[in-house]
């Protein structure tokens, strides 16, 4: 993977994680998964030298 691919790819599962929130308690399963995703590929991305922090842009937009 790419530096880019893998930042999209973290940048993108953060996004669906705020959708998710936002919906009913329903979706607190898909939130489970969303992060369990979000974690390996941050994971992965360390393993490879890729530093990715979208967390604190995210809450700027706030």
């Amino acid at each position: 993977m790419t530096e880019t691919i893998v930042q999209q790819l973290i940048f993108t599962l953060g996004v669906a994680r705020e959708m998710a929130s936002w919906e009913s308690p329903d979706y607190d399963f898909v939130i489970l998964l969303i992060q369990q995703a979000l974690r390996a590929a941050e994971e992965e991305a360390l393993r490879h030298g890729i530093v990715t922090d979208f967390d604190a842009a995210s809450e700027h937009q706030q």
